[in-house]
């Protein structure tokens, strides 16, 4: 859980994948969970205070393989993964 007491017993939130990466790694999580409306002031907001690059949203497919990756690893193919692997991955693969 992400949820621990602090010693004087009060709930704090921790990170427990603490990595020292772009803010694009750990926003890419955010936005794989099909988010309300709302959430998009919290992106845009995030990006003003950070100055996060604006092409950011292109480069988030390529980001987001990792979990598609390990949710084919750990479940079977009905969650749709493996679709979009493919998908993302086209535009770089080579035809003959």
């Amino acid at each position: 859980m992400n949820v621990m007491a602090t010693p004087g017993g009060r709930p704090a939130l921790i990170d427990p994948a603490v990595s020292y990466t772009w803010a694009e790694v750990d926003l890419v999580h955010l936005w794989t969970t099909a988010p309300p409306p709302q959430a998009q002031v919290f992106f845009d907001l995030y990006a003003e205070l950070t100055g996060l690059d604006p092409d950011r949203r292109a480069r988030m497919p390529i980001l987001r393989l990792r979990q598609h990756l390990a949710v084919m690893a750990r479940f079977d193919a009905g969650w749709g993964a493996a679709e979009i692997v493919r998908a993302t991955l086209a535009p770089f693969r080579r035809r003959p």
